[in-house]
């Protein structure tokens, strides 16, 4: 009577510690951060758009965004609206005017999008 008790007892352990290894596997897999950089210059039209987009992206793919805003000499409100858009739920959002974030851009886990070019917009999802 005993001998059955520890097998049920052993599978249960099994199961447990093999769920809590696959939910480690999995929260470690999708803690990664998908960084894109948004190039700009005068889009204050577009660019709310754009970065909800990927902030609903970030929601409903439960990924953590890392978005980089070069600004490229905007006479615009296409930095006021991105200021206001900074600590939006899912999304780390900074802008720079630096060039030199293009050299990290050569990394396969970035992705840049030049929004100069009216094509690139369809590279972010939900466009």
């Amino acid at each position: 009577m005993l001998t059955p008790l520890l097998w049920i007892l052993s599978a249960y352990a099994l199961a447990v510690a093999a769920v809590h290894v696959y939910h480690a596997w999995q929260k470690r897999k999708t803690a990664r951060r998908i960084h894109y950089i948004l190039v700009t210059s005068n889009h204050e039209r577009q660019i709310e758009w754009y970065i909800r987009a990927l902030g609903l992206y970030a929601l409903i793919s439960g990924k953590r965004l890392r978005l980089t805003v070069l600004d490229l000499d905007s006479n615009d409100d296409t930095l006021g609206i991105i200021h206001r858009l900074e600590g939006m739920a899912g999304v780390e959002l900074s802008v720079t005017t630096d060039f030199a974030v293009l050299s990290s851009a050569a990394n396969p886990e970035i992705r840049m999008i030049d929004l100069r070019n009216p094509h690139e917009a369809g590279h972010i999802p939900y466009v």
